[in-house]
């Protein structure tokens, strides 16, 4: 009964953990840049000593279900013409580098505008980065070219700066599609001719709107059937405490 007990919570937990995240992606099928969440599980041995119970054999074989870490999916989204010239999106690997009041992060989310300075800012008013430093285009005409290159009126003002953390980002999300390294992880620049950028455009979320919801139908239908198991078992252990009590 209590391996039952167990294996039963473990996935429940573990369904309300996904439940969460595709709530999570469904919320952001209209942000740009957006990057999807995936948890990861893992199924492991019931430890009955850690929990002071006999070992007997069939016990042993209990499994629970743990959620090892919830990754993030940075393959590419569908970039979509805007028809801003402040719009920029990344084809390929990359991300532009904002400077935030807690340093600097990651994004790719490039619906940017000018501040009254006339500096290129996200839409939270964190300033885009150069090769050299804050971006400033001024007033003008601005063109982006697919290396980042930057001219307002026909002259360079500057690159947009692009680094990469390879295939397999090791980045956490802080919201606002904003990203920061893990401990030990150091961007690296990217050449101009690595990656493409194009103006006027955005990247859409890597989020499939139909799949999402098929899978919230099919997550909370999961957790609903652990939630109803649950509350069998329980109607079980109470028939067993009342049958005993009436046989004694």
């Amino acid at each position: 009964m209590n391996r039952a007990v167990y294996a039963l919570a473990s996935g429940g937990l573990a369904a309300q953990a996904r439940l969460d995240a595709v709530t999570q992606n469904l919320a952001n099928v209209g942000t740009a840049g957006y990057k999807a969440a995936r948890p990861v599980f893992r199924l492991r041995p019931l430890d009955v000593q850690e929990i002071g119970l006999p070992e007997p054999p069939a016990l042993r074989a209990g499994a629970q279900v743990t959620e090892a870490e919830t990754v993030r999916d940075f393959s590419q989204g569908p970039v979509r013409a805007t028809g801003n010239p402040l719009d920029v999106a990344i084809t390929g690997q990359g991300f532009f580098v904002v400077a935030t009041p807690r340093g600097e992060r990651y994004t790719r989310q490039g619906g940017f505008s000018l501040d009254g300075e006339g500096y290129l800012v996200t839409e939270h008013g964190d300033r885009v980065q150069g090769d050299n430093g804050d971006l400033r285009l001024g007033a003008g005409d601005v063109a982006i070219g697919e290396d980042g290159q930057v001219t307002v009126d026909g002259s360079s003002v500057g690159r947009i700066k692009l680094v990469s953390f390879g295939d397999q980002p090791a980045l956490l999300a802080e919201g606002n599609a904003l990203f920061t390294p893990t401990r030990g992880t150091v961007p690296a620049p990217i050449d101009a001719t690595a990656t493409h950028v194009d103006q006027s455009s955005l990247e859409a979320a890597n989020v499939d709107p139909v799949k999402g919801m098929v899978e919230l139908v099919e997550v909370s239908r999961g957790f609903e059937q652990y939630m109803h198991a649950m509350q069998r078992l329980d109607e079980v252990a109470q028939r067993s405490i009342n049958e005993v009590g009436r046989i004694g």
